[in-house]
């Protein structure tokens, strides 16, 4: 609002202030201006005047017979004043008046009545107020005016039959109000009526017939309401029509055939609604029509042909929609199109086809899209393409855009905003102009093929071979649990040779790692007395039988490995549980144990019974293999040892001769220097 008034009071001053010559001298004797200095409207005025303005002056109100002593004023205007209230006849007597403006004050309301006995007014301006209300017989009598503009101001009511005595008016501005909703026959009185005006408002239809009487009309400007549907027949005069703006709403569809017969049609806006789709007719062979908008909605397709009675469209705007692909059907027919703006859609790629029919086309903007790649000829359909936009999208710049980058090369000219045009991937080039690069920049990853390597299953059997003993070893009382660890066990049990020991009951229990065995519901096991043969010693030991009912988890296998030296007189068994398969043989005795089965054991248990009691020790197969390595590295650390103080001593062996011979010499020299002195000595 602030705006619109700066710009009518700089209006306003050039055309008073800035004009010369003999416009000056004219204005000068009929216009005069009172700015901000003024309180009140002058009784008398210079002779000759007949245009008077007030800009920015402190009047607050107009009162009554304001201009009674000066009838011969043909324009007033009040021009950002602080007036606030208009009284009843303020301007009566001015039957020469042509316009009347109030812009841009204070003012909420108009009495009825106010311009009364007007008959020459021809030009009303009540906008850039706070006017909330237009009642009845407010513009009774004002048969000459053919414009009322009451826009941006605050109306949200007008009361019915408010214009029906404006019978010759042909423009009506009701734009940026309050308005909610109109009644069709509020305008039905105004036959005359040609510019139609009540954008941004918040209405949410038109009502059916509000145009009906309308047949003058070539303006409707509908756009900035909250509009959902337009009825099939809600324009029926159609060949005077040549503006039509139905933007800025919240349209989902269009009747079919809506549009049709609009024969003098030029301006036609509908972006800026919901529409997602367009019905297969809605056009027919108009010459006048040269731009459609249809941005910002929510279009993903368009019927074949849509456009195709459209002769002489320049311009067609698609941009902001949800365009995933593009068809050579969209365009067809559209041979005159000079400029397609496709720019902020979802469309990744396109085809040469896809703009076959647009032989006329000089500008194309696909920017803001999702474009990663391009064909090499996906614009040789456009012979006179001359401006290219494919700005902001997610360039692959790797060996696929080569095609594509030699024809940008090529047309170079062509491309707008080059310097926007950059990589998204790989990473080492995003951001960089694609323009910019070199070809050999341009390279695709090798991968290989993932790769599976499958290991052949192994199995390994390791079989103990026991020296022949035999040792029988009745049923004892005596329980010792012996917990092992799941990877090597060792076992010893001593027993003196010939000694009778207490009967005792031995438990062991081994735990094996874990191992899969199948076995029958049910198993009966007796007693048994393991039985080994030894050629060189035999052990008896008696006791009283007894029997005994054990539960226990039996495994087929047992992996041990047994050794029994016979050389001391103490009889010692060592079990490793690693390698070897030890079987034992058992005899009958009179006891039934009971066997709990499952189909997959883990855990080994081992009961031996014997006729002593016998200590456990622990020693790991790992232990030997230890011994084994470090006997090896002692045995390498000797041999090197000897290797290196045999090279020392060679070097050093002929030193010690050549010195023998050295320390030779010398002493025979000394004992002939020893002669030669003594013969010396003589000889003095």
């Amino acid at each position: 609002m602030l705006m619109e008034i700066k710009g009518l009071h700089f209006y306003i001053l050039l055309h008073l202030i800035c004009c010369s010559g003999a416009q000056d001298i004219i204005a000068e004797q009929y216009q005069d201006v009172y700015d901000k200095d003024v309180t009140t409207i002058p009784e008398t005025l210079k002779d000759g005047i007949k245009e008077l303005f007030f800009v920015s002056s402190q009047i607050d109100v107009i009162p009554n017979g304001a201009f009674s002593k000066n009838p011969q004023l043909e324009k007033v205007e009040f021009l950002g004043t602080s007036t606030s209230s208009v009284e009843e006849g303020a301007f009566e007597g001015l039957e020469k008046v042509a316009t009347i403006e109030i812009s841009g004050t204070k003012l909420t309301s108009l009495p009825v009545g106010v311009f009364k006995n007007l008959p020459s007014l021809n030009t009303l301006i009540l906008k850039s107020n706070h006017i909330q209300r237009l009642e009845k017989g407010l513009f009774d009598g004002l048969s000459a005016l053919e414009k009322l503009h009451l826009h941006i101001n605050e109306i949200s009511s007008i009361d019915e039959g408010t214009f029906d005595q404006l019978e010759n008016l042909q423009e009506i501005h009701l734009a940026k109000n309050k308005l909610i909703s109109i009644s069709s026959a509020l305008f039905s009185n105004l036959k005359k009526l040609q510019v139609f005006r009540i954008y941004e408002n918040q209405l949410t239809s038109m009502p059916d017939g509000i145009f009906d009487n309308l047949r003058n009309l070539k303006e409707i400007a509908i756009h900035g309401n909250r509009i959902t549907n337009i009825q099939p027949d809600l324009f029926p005069h159609k060949n005077k029509l040549t503006k039509l703006f139905l933007d800025s709403n919240l349209l989902t569809e269009l009747p079919p055939e809506l549009f049709v017969d609009f024969s003098a049609l030029k301006s036609l806006t509908l972006h800026h609604n919901q529409l997602t789709s367009l019905p297969s007719v809605l056009f027919s062979e108009t010459q006048k029509i040269t731009e459609v908008g249809l941005y910002s909605n929510n279009l993903k397709s368009l019927p074949a042909k849509v456009f195709a009675p459209l002769k002489k469209i320049k311009k067609l705007d698609l941009s902001s929609n949800q365009f995933s692909h593009l068809s050579g059907e969209f365009f067809e027919g559209l041979e005159k199109l000079s400029e397609l703006n496709l720019q902020k859609n979802s469309i990744e790629s396109v085809k040469s086809d896809d703009f076959a029919h647009l032989q006329s086309l000089l500008t194309l903007n696909l920017a803001k899209n999702n474009i990663s790649n391009l064909p090499g000829d996906a614009f040789d359909s456009l012979p006179k393409l001359s401006k290219l936009y494919l700005n902001d999208n997610p360039w692959q710049c790797d060996c696929n855009l080569l095609p594509f980058y030699t024809w940008m090369k090529d047309n170079e000219g062509k491309i707008r905003s080059p310097e926007s045009i950059t990589c998204e991937n790989p990473e080492d080039l995003r951001a960089q102009s694609v323009l910019s690069l070199k070809g050999d920049q341009l390279i695709c990853p090798t991968t290989l093929p993932p790769t599976t390597t499958t290991l052949p299953p192994t199995t390994t059997t390791v079989t103990t071979t026991l020296p022949p003993t035999t040792t029988t070893v009745p049923t004892t009382t005596t329980t010792v649990p012996t917990t092992l660890p799941p990877t090597t066990t060792a076992t010893t049990t001593t027993l003196p040779v010939t000694t009778t020991v207490p009967t005792t009951t031995t438990i062991t229990t081994t735990t094996l790692p874990p191992t899969t065995t199948t076995l029958s519901p049910t198993t009966t096991l007796p007693t048994t007395t393991p039985e080994t043969t030894r050629p060189t010693t035999l052990l008896q030991t008696t006791a009283t039988p007894t029997t005994t009912t054990i539960p226990m988890t039996t495994t087929p296998t047992l992996l041990t490995t047994t050794s029994l030296p016979t050389t001391k007189p103490y009889e010692t068994l060592k079990t490793v549980p690693v390698l070897p398969i030890m079987t034992l043989v058992t005899k009958t005795e009179t006891t039934t144990a009971p066997v709990l089965t499952s189909s997959s054991i883990k855990t080994t248990v081992l009961t031996l019974t014997a006729a002593t009691t016998v200590p456990t020790t622990t020693t790991s197969f790992k232990t030997i293999l230890w011994i084994i390595y470090c006997s090896a590295v002692l045995l390498l650390v000797v041999c090197c040892t000897a290797v290196l103080v045999k090279f020392i001593y060679l070097p050093y062996h002929p030193l010690r001769e050549r010195e023998s011979v050295i320390l030779l010499h010398f002493y025979k020299k000394s004992i002939l220097q020893s002669q030669i002195s003594e013969t010396e000595t003589v000889a003095l």
